[in-house]
Parts: C-alpha cells; sequence; structure tokens
C-alpha cells in the first residue's frame, strides 16, 4: 500500500490532484510533452533537457570519434575529447558526453541541457539522434522540464496537471524545501516530479521516467 505524505498547503501542490475528477479531459498523444508546453507557457522558464543511453558495439575510441564527428557536423564548431569525456556549452546549450567500456563494447551516455524557451525536449531529442549512433542498442530517453511558478497562473497549470495525471498512481514525500514524488500521466507512462521552496519562490520539474538533474 502506497503511503501519500501530505505537508503544508502552500506546497502541497500535487496533492490537490487526489480525489479531484477533472471535467474535461486534455489528453494529448503525449501527455509529456503537452504538459511541458503547459509548462512554459504558464510559468516562467528555467530548463528543461534530455538524456539518451545506448549501448554500441563499437570499441570506446571509436564510439566516442562517431559522437565526436556527429556533434561538429551539428553544431558546426570544433569538439574536443578530454579521457573520453565530451563538453561543449554555449550562451543555452550544455551537452555532456560520458562513454566507457563494458563486457560486449562500450556504454554511452549523452546529456543535453536547454536554457532558451524556444525549445522543446522535443527539439532536444530531435537534435540528440543526430548526434548519437545510429546503430546504438537498448536506447532510452530521460525528458524534463523546470519551471518557476508564477502565482496568478498556478491554477491553470493545475488544471492541466490534474488532467493528464493517474491520480490513483500518484504518491509524494516530503522533504526539507518541498515535496518529491512519482506516478504515471494518463497515457502510461511514468513521471518524477519535483515542488521546492526557494527565497519564497516555487519551482516545479516533471521529468519521464526519472529527473536526471539535480534539484
Amino acid at each position: 500500500m502506497k503511503k501519500i505524505f501530505k505537508i503544508l498547503p502552500i506546497i502541497a501542490f500535487f496533492s490537490l490532484i487526489i480525489g479531484i475528477t477533472p471535467v474535461k479531459s486534455e489528453v494529448n498523444s503525449d501527455n509529456f510533452y503537452f504538459l511541458e508546453n503547459k509548462m512554459i507557457n504558464t510559468g516562467d522558464f528555467i530548463e528543461n533537457g534530455v538524456r539518451v543511453e545506448y549501448n554500441s558495439k563499437n570499441n570506446l575510441e571509436t564510439e566516442i570519434l562517431i559522437i565526436k564527428n556527429n556533434l561538429e557536423e551539428l553544431l558546426k564548431d570544433e569538439i574536443k575529447i578530454t579521457d573520453n569525456i565530451i563538453f561543449f556549452k554555449d550562451e543555452f546549450r550544455e551537452i555532456n558526453v560520458l562513454a566507457w567500456k563494458e563486457d560486449k563494447g562500450t556504454k554511452v551516455q549523452i546529456s543535453y541541457i536547454n536554457s532558451s524557451n524556444k525549445y522543446t525536449t522535443n527539439h532536444i531529442k530531435n537534435e540528440l539522434e543526430q548526434i548519437q549512433n545510429f546503430q546504438g542498442k537498448n536506447i532510452k530517453y530521460f525528458n524534463f522540464v523546470k519551471v518557476k511558478i508564477i502565482e496568478d497562473k498556478k491554477q491553470n497549470l493545475l488544471d492541466a496537471l490534474k488532467n493528464n495525471v493517474n491520480k490513483e498512481t500518484l504518491e509524494e514525500l516530503n522533504i526539507v524545501n518541498g515535496i518529491i514524488g512519482k506516478g504515471e500521466l494518463i497515457n502510461g507512462n511514468k513521471f518524477n516530479f519535483s515542488l521546492m521552496n526557494y527565497d519564497k519562490e516555487e519551482y516545479l520539474i516533471l521529468g519521464t521516467p526519472v529527473i536526471f538533474v539535480t534539484y
């Protein structure tokens, strides 16, 4: 039996969803992308990002060189490799590539963080598909979006969440500065969330299936 921990009303944001049946559903073909757009449009955008993980049959040196060449083609910039790690940063993008040897090849992890509200995680994923090795196996993607909550638009955001989250699966746990939790979207995809208070401001992070950045 899952436990749901309540905290102070000012930050018990997701707990308001429990027990409420939406009058009108706002289900999109992909609930996360739908909710991301809602969060960007109703909140003060901070950042979003995508991480891809996959396995390659190539050795470590060959795989990291393929990614380097793909990055240079995409970014039109020179990319350097340091100890099998690639790091690129510009005005609004941060891309970090890690790769390591495994028994039958190479494991790759590419994280792409964006601070421009012009780009959704769907756009980032499309760019990641140009960076990663298209012959990779066991490919997994992780998405997240973070916004600062705007008080007079908070209800609109709450309405979108309650219409796209399966309230029967929602679990919450209070921590020092807010709450964290997990559940499932209407389409069955798993998600994690964090609602944090810093300097009297509320920040919401939504990730699927997990949040891969620090809160």
